[in-house]
């Protein structure tokens, strides 16, 4: 009878194991942010989960049109792992090739045609990052881990000029 009770605790304290594990590991997902940049952009970081989750859902060829269904299992669980490590993915995007090169681009055309361009080429910045963010978030958090590193963003506010 004691043996059962040890075995049952034993397995108890595995599972609790496995839940301390898993808060440990999103307090390190939140800890290697400064409070500063993971405050920022949670209106963009929203705005671009929603959009892909919707992307992702109605990419699937189904006859169940509901945005709620067993089919939209995997890109919820893509658009919740993408909202995670969205601030790592952002972090990693800036500067890269793909911002430099939109930032540099050139438009033609009339003011509406301008709007519209870089109202879309926002959108789908922010579909693009959320979609890396499973991939990048996550080998940019384990570098900070690694390494021991908070990441932040330089606003620039400290500029004795400003």
């Amino acid at each position: 009878m004691n043996e059962q009770k040890g075995k049952i605790e034993v397995i108890d304290k595995e599972e609790k194991d496995y839940v301390g594990k898993a808060k440990g590991t999103y307090a390190s997902i939140k800890d290697h942010l400064s409070d500063e940049y993971r405050k920022q952009y949670n209106i963009r970081r929203f705005i671009g989960c929603l959009l892909l989750f919707i992307v992702l859902r109605y990419m699937q060829s189904t006859e169940d049109n509901s945005l709620f269904s067993t089919t939209s299992i995997v890109p919820l669980i893509w658009a919740v792992v993408a909202f995670t490590f969205w601030h790592y993915a952002y972090w990693s995007y800036q500067n890269g090739v793909i911002d430099t090169f939109s930032r540099n681009i050139i438009y033609f055309g009339s003011i509406w045609s301008l709007i519209w361009k870089m109202v879309v080429q926002n959108i789908v910045i922010q579909i693009w990052i959320a979609f890396i963010a499973p991939f990048s978030g996550i080998k940019t958090w384990r570098k900070a881990v690694k390494h021991n590193k908070i990441l932040f963003v330089d606003t620039g506010k400290n500029d004795v000029w400003n």
